[in-house]
Order: structure tokens, then C-alpha cells, then sequence
């Protein structure tokens, strides 16, 4: 190769790298560029979304154990449980629009007659806060009512919040024979709403001539944030018996 060739070679490489990047390569590079930056967005919003979603369960099952740990305790204390709706009791008053169970679970306590006005009762039902504005974890949440000896009403107080409500899939797998305890009464389910929908549940096996119960099987159901429709419910049970007179 002459002087001549090699001086050329030299000049039209010095001049292409004075060119720099065609408007082609730069239209690649940007294209490979954003696909790259697309998946790692996708991957850390996917890996943010796997935590929610770990974080939501084991909150959801810290709420809901406790909520049934204190329902245990209460149900011990009394002398009989009953279902009760708003037609038959009105302190179960879910026309009020602070709990939305067709049928409440009532706790009769010790120390007066069902039928007396002395009676202190304890009720359990579900509220639906999907479409309200609320300081509670949404969609649903456990209220719980006491109605003292006195005629002193305690309202409606939240026992546990972030329970599914009227928008999510109702629970399928409710059964009150189960676990070894048989229910020598029927096996109705009660705490749903009139639709058939809620995270609270129970069944209470019931004298067939008095309609009371002194055992009750209890179903709550976490609503799980970041999780599609399906896997974004938790739940727990608990079977519990009214132990006084």
C-alpha cells in the first residue's frame, strides 16, 4: 500500500469520527434505550407491587387474629348467642347505615332474662365503607355494639377494618360442619349482607325450640391490596363457646 492510499484511509477515518452517530444509529440506540428502560420499570413496579401485596397479608392476618381473639373472649362471657335481624331486634339497626349484615350475631350476657329490658347485649355486624369517606381501612369493617343493662348504647365501635365488602368475590369454602365439630342444628350462614356479600360470617348452632345458641364458629375475611380479584382474600375462623349462665 503507497503513501497515497494510506493518507486517504487516514483522512476518511478521521472524518467519520468528526461525523459522530447517523440520525439512524441515534434512532436505534433511543429505541433499545426506552425498551430497556420500559422493562426495568415494569420489573421494579412488579417487585413494589409482590411486597404490597406480602405486607398487606401479614397485616391483614395480625388484624384478623386479634379481631377473633377478642370476639373469643367476649363470646366466653356470655350466656347464649343468637342471629338476630333488624325486624326482630332494632339494636341490630342496619337500616342506620352503620352496619350492613343482614343478621347480626347477638351476645347475651350473664345476669338477666333474654326477654327482660334489662339484658345487656353485645352485637357483631359488618359495615361497608367502599363508597364513604373514612379514617377505617377500606372496603369493610367489623363493628361491634353493647346495649348496657341501663339502656346505655356503646354505638356502633370498630373492631377490625380492611375486611372485603359488597365489590369483592363472596367467600365459597364457608361451612359451619367442619373441623370435627357437628352441628346438631341447622347450618345456616349468617353476616353477610342482604346480597350475599362481606368479610364477616358466622354460624351459631341453635336450639331449635329457643332459637339460642351457646356455640359459634366465626369467618373473617382480609381484603389484600395489590392483588387482582381471586387472590385478594385472607381469611380466618375461630369456634367459641358461651360459657356462663
Amino acid at each position: 500500500m503507497n503513501r497515497y492510499k494510506l493518507l486517504q484511509l487516514f483522512l476518511n477515518l478521521k472524518k467519520y469520527q468528526q461525523k459522530g452517530l447517523s440520525l439512524v444509529e441515534l434512532i436505534v440506540a433511543l429505541v433499545i434505550s426506552g425498551i430497556v428502560l420500559t422493562a426495568a420499570a415494569s420489573g421494579f413496579v412488579n417487585v413494589l407491587r409482590a411486597n404490597q401485596s406480602v405486607e398487606s397479608k401479614t397485616v391483614r392476618s395480625s388484624t384478623l387474629a386479634r379481631a377473633l381473639a377478642y370476639m373469643q373472649d367476649e363470646i366466653k362471657q356470655a350466656s347464649s348467642l343468637t342471629a338476630v335481624k333488624e325486624a326482630d331486634d332494632s339494636n341490630c339497626n342496619t337500616s342506620s347505615g352503620n352496619a350492613d349484615s343482614e343478621y347480626c350475631l347477638r351476645l347475651t350476657l350473664p345476669d338477666g332474662d333474654s326477654n327482660s329490658a334489662t339484658t345487656e347485649y353485645i352485637y357483631y355486624a359488618l359495615d361497608d365503607i367502599s363508597g364513604v369517606t373514612s379514617e377505617w381501612l377500606k372496603p369493610g369493617v367489623l363493628r361491634r355494639r353493647r346495649i348496657q343493662e341501663d339502656g346505655t348504647d356503646s354505638g356502633w365501635w370498630a373492631i377490625a377494618d380492611g375486611l372485603t365488602s359488597v365489590n369483592e368475590t363472596e367467600p365459597s369454602t364457608i361451612a359451619c360442619d367442619q373441623d370435627s365439630v357437628n352441628w346438631t342444628g341447622h347450618n345456616t350462614i349468617y353476616g353477610g349482607t342482604t346480597g350475599g356479600k362481606g368479610g364477616f360470617r358466622f354460624c351459631v348452632d341453635q336450639d331449635p325450640t329457643t332459637g339460642e345458641s351457646r356455640l359459634a364458629r366465626i369467618f373473617l375475611y382480609g381484603h389484600i391490596m395489590g392483588a387482582g380479584d381471586g387472590n385478594n382474600t385472607i381469611s380466618a375462623s375461630t369456634i367459641s363457646f358461651a360459657r356462663s349462665e
